[in-house]
């Protein structure tokens, strides 16, 4: 049990950093935005650039995984995102030399921050016991909120006090002093690393098509493409929205994200307990899909008119579900995967995640620029809803194996 302790802390923190690495400069893009002269609507552009590398390292991210170990993938994945963040903030008023450096930016911080999920996956299966694993995920998983919470609440002020650039290498610095952290757990959580193992990009292939023709794990990678998508334009949207629409100032634009967030953190661990012991894991995401599909919709009818305890109540609503799911279907997959294969096949199915977060910004715009912020909405909400119907009318499946008792 008290290596179970250490790895949840340990892998909550390197999620966390991940998340706020990769949502800071999101809800800064007001204030970038405003440097450069362009519309804050680009940050789509940003989104679609980061879910771009994202894809690739996360369904390619196995082998890396297997030899290095996950400690130390997350150790150069906080590396990375630190580079990345850096080179943003070298972006000045000049459009032109602006551009390259926030694409350069989130090239690096997609691709440091899409393997810490993988990468933990691989430990909590490790240690996690069969009856508490859906808890077990939802309480590392509470870092994802709890990072776009921190960046919404804490950067976006940060920001408006002293420069975006200069919050950009603050969180930078952060993300160098957490690579350092992880340091002394290499030598207990990376002992299975295999220093043999072949880094083959062919990997990617082989792990979708596992993903795609094994019955379970292609429902959750359904899944994952629908709920992912809808978070991205939540969680990298929400700030820009209120700002152009609603009249919201940043920093009220950011804490409606950030109360909305935040309810994700125990949200998470809740619908972990939930799975656990009183609802099938299936159900419950397909419940959230419903939810977060109306909760979606909702926002789409946001108008001046809207009291702000009223916008921020359809935020929470999306935090409880859209924000919360990530614990139980990383549960899901670690019960079906063979254990030493749970790392590369949680990455497989987050591929498809992040195409959704690929492919959603592309739906939103689509709906945006011609109809209007309803039909942009209700665009993102459909594949959730009709995904929700599927998960509540699909029987069981019967687990490949169980995830190993704890220590």
């Amino acid at each position: 049990m008290p290596l179970l302790i250490l790895a949840i802390v340990a892998m909550l923190v390197q999620q966390t950093m991940a998340t706020v690495s990769k949502t800071t400069l999101p809800v800064l893009f007001p204030g970038i935005a405003l440097e450069l002269g362009i519309e804050p609507e680009w940050v789509l552009a940003y989104t679609w650039v980061f879910a771009s590398a994202g894809m690739v390292v996360m369904a390619g991210c196995g082998t890396v995984i297997m030899r290095f170990g996950a400690v130390r993938t997350s150790q150069v994945g906080c590396l990375i995102m630190g580079l990345g963040l850096a080179s943003a903030a070298t972006a000045g008023a000049n459009l032109w030399l602006a551009v390259p450096a926030l694409l350069l930016g989130a090239v690096l911080i997609s691709a440091g921050s899409t393997s810490s999920t993988p990468a933990s996956s691989q430990i909590l299966a490790r240690h996690a016991p069969a009856g508490i694993a859906p808890l077990v995920f939802s309480i590392k998983q509470s870092g994802v909120p709890a990072g776009v919470a921190i960046a919404s609440i804490l950067v976006v002020p940060l920001g408006a006090a002293i420069g975006w650039s200069e919050a950009s290498l603050i969180v930078a610095a952060a993300c160098l002093a957490i690579a350092l952290g992880l340091e002394p757990c290499r030598r207990t959580f990376d002992v299975d690393r295999d220093p043999g193992q072949k880094l083959a990009f062919g990997d990617m292939r082989e792990t979708i098509y596992t993903v795609f023709h094994h019955p379970v794990l292609k429902r959750l990678a359904m899944a994952a493409f629908a709920f992912v998508g809808l978070q991205a334009i939540f969680t990298n949207f929400t700030v820009v929205y209120l700002y152009e629409e609603l009249g919201y100032t940043a920093i009220e634009a950011g804490a409606v994200l950030g109360i909305g967030t935040l309810v994700a953190v125990p949200a998470r661990v809740f619908w972990g307990i939930i799975a656990s012991t009183l609802v099938p894991p299936r159900i419950v995401l397909g419940l959230l899909a419903l939810v977060m599909a109306a909760g979606a919709a909702a926002m789409g009818a946001f108008s001046p008119a809207w009291a702000s305890w009223q916008v921020t109540a359809v935020s929470v609503v999306i935090g409880f579900t859209a924000l919360s799911w990530h614990g139980v279907l990383l549960a899901e997959i670690a019960r079906v995967a063979e254990r030493a294969e749970v790392g590369r096949m949680t990455g497989g199915v987050l591929a498809f995640g992040t195409a959704g977060q690929l492919f959603y910004p592309l739906l939103f715009g689509a709906a945006l620029f011609p109809f209007g912020y309803a039909a942009a909405y209700g665009a993102i909400a459909l594949p959730a809803a009709l995904l929700g119907l599927v998960l509540l009318r699909t029987p069981r499946a019967g687990s490949a194996r169980q995830p190993a008792g704890g220590d």
